[in-house]
């Protein structure tokens, strides 16, 4: 009789698990039909990981490493666009039409968060060099890692928040000399492995190669022990100076998923987008890899964070230069084996543009909003992938969501988000859970309210109103404007980090709770980090508001 009465119980938390898991249960997809096929044209080689050890690391904290070993310098943004006509194309976006107050907030959805916060320094331009920062990162069950141009910093989760690692991401890796852009890092909570991606530009040691490095962690420590790869992925059948940029980073229960823009430095023209998988049995015990290499693709392209076991990973373009009413759909199928098979089908969108320069109190200066791209990883649950991108709505940059129906190739919602009627919002991120709620953060300035740059949250359950976004609240805000990092695109146009990044809280059985790490204005001559966490409504509605924790840097 005892037996029998633990049987079922197990069999429960069996269930429950896989349930949880993205195992078992309605959320995996029916089989998408396929669209045209995409051939892999290249390789990319992983040779065996290196071990980099916290021993290791420390050392070169220790021996002085933990600053650039070069002085500040912009990182190029490298559009499709010439620059002539961007410029001309974000100038001619900005032309008000009026915009309506912020939805006003209804039953369903969350209330503001509350205004108690905890603050302490970190990295900022002064420590990290270069700019923008591109801040990006991920929460882990016991750490918070943020990554920014040329920079790795960890912090303690539980208070009192404690900067715990910070190293320049080029002693980090023990990497030869070399301007290092766009990092991204993800965490794995079904391995509890940590996931790091940057780039390095061709160096003078090496102007024939040019590399991407790989870091997976061998714990869940992020202060431990990583495998690392480095990846050479020079195409000198196309030019003798090409160059991947704006990597993205995602993954699926199988397989890390890369993709990157590249371009022709020599001429300054876009290829193409690229994309590869590797087997996650490979990275995560420092196998060497082959993987196929996608190319000739929309761009820019961004891989999912995929919460199920799905046997397709969907990847989104929202390619203005080719179709401004179109998203391009592609469907990954096999991520993790030698022979990856991969779709394209398009999925039709409200028309877009690209979004207005963000005009700053006080200044003539504005800051860049980019071009329209998905700047970051969307999250796929079941049939739904959820992206986000800035366009131009009534002359202001406004972000624009998605929740797309990977199965029929439609719409299942969209919608706009913004902080007032007057605000310029953009670079925005989005993350969901596993019950389809969402998560934003992005970046606003109100010049008609002498608002200057500040990072805003804002969120939606499920069963709010379809499309809707609202009581979005400003979790920190810069004294000041920039001026001292201008862009070489136009001289009255300061850079401004190319993304931000928003990722669910692995500690938080829920789902109910995202981290953040943002970009804000330190002086009028540098930029800071800033990182937050925020939390949703429990589905039972026992939480009646977001509360939030601030972690300045």
């Amino acid at each position: 009789m005892k037996s029998d009465r633990i049987m079922p119980l197990a069999a429960a938390v069996l269930i429950l698990t896989l349930v949880l898991l993205g195992l078992g249960g309605s959320a995996i997809a029916d089989p998408q039909a396929p669209g045209t096929q995409v051939k892999a044209t290249r390789q990319i080689k992983g040779p065996s990981a290196q071990v980099r050890t916290a021993g290791q690391m420390a050392a070169a904290a220790a021996g002085g490493r933990a600053a650039p070993a070069t002085p500040p310098r912009p990182k190029p943004f490298l559009s499709r666009l010439d620059r002539a006509t961007y410029k001309q194309l974000k100038t001619k976006a900005a032309v008000p039409g009026g915009r309506p107050t912020p939805d006003a907030p209804v039953s369903a959805a969350p209330q503001p968060p509350s205004t108690s916060t905890v603050s302490f320094a970190g990295v900022n331009a002064d420590t990290a060099g270069y700019y923008p920062p591109d801040t990006h990162g991920a929460a882990g069950r016991d750490y918070f890692a943020e990554v920014t141009n040329t920079h790795l910093d960890i912090y303690q989760k539980a208070a009192p928040y404690t900067l715990i690692l910070s190293l320049s991401t080029e002693a980090w890796l023990e990497a030869t000399p070399g301007y290092f852009t766009s990092p991204r890092m993800i965490y794995d909570p079904v391995y509890d492995r940590w996931i790091f991606l940057v780039t390095q530009w061709r160096t003078p040691s090496d102007p024939a190669h040019q590399y991407l490095y790989l870091a997976v962690s061998l714990t869940a420590d992020p202060t431990g022990d990583f495998y690392l790869y480095t990846l050479d992925v020079s195409d000198n059948s196309v030019s003798g100076n090409t160059h991947w940029d704006y990597p993205q980073l995602g993954h699926d229960r199988n397989a890390i998923i890369i993709t990157g823009d590249f371009f022709d430095l020599n001429t300054g023209y876009y290829i193409d987008s690229r994309m590869f998988s590797v087997a996650k049995s490979l990275l995560y015990s420092g196998q060497a890899f082959d993987s196929p290499l996608f190319t000739g693709l929309d761009g820019t392209l961004a891989p999912p964070i995929v919460l199920d076991n799905n046997p397709y990973s969907f990847l989104a373009a929202a390619d203005w230069y080719t179709d401004n009413n179109y998203v391009t759909l592609y469907a990954l199928q096999g991520s993790g084996t030698s022979a990856p098979l991969l779709y394209t089908n398009y999925i039709q969108v409200p028309t877009f543009e690209l979004p207005p320069y963000a005009v700053q109190p006080g200044t003539d200066q504005m800051l860049d909003t980019l071009d329209a791209r998905f700047v970051n990883a969307g999250t796929q649950i079941g049939n739904s992938l959820f992206q986000v991108h800035t366009v131009e709505y009534s002359g202001l940059a406004t972000p624009r969501f998605y929740e797309f129906d990977t199965l029929n190739n439609i719409i299942i919602q969209s919608g706009i988000f913004y902080g007032s009627a007057t605000s310029n919002d953009f670079n925005a991120s989005i993350a969901a859970n596993r019950f389809k709620d969402v998560f934003v953060t992005w970046s606003s300035t109100d010049a008609p309210n002498n608002v200057n740059a500040q990072v805003r949250v804002a969120g939606r359950l499920h069963t709010d109103p379809p499309g809707v976004i609202s009581n979005s609240s400003s979790l920190f805000g810069s004294a000041t404007f920039l001026t001292g990092e201008p862009s070489e695109w136009d001289p009255f146009v300061q850079r401004w980090g190319d993304y931000a990044a928003v990722s669910l809280d692995p500690a938080d059985p829920r789902g109910a709770t995202a981290w953040i790490v943002n970009e804000y204005v330190l002086t009028g001559d540098l930029w800071g980090s800033r990182i937050g966490r925020f939390s949703l409504p429990v589905p039972n509605g026992a939480t009646p508001a977001i509360n939030f924790l601030l972690l300045l840097n």
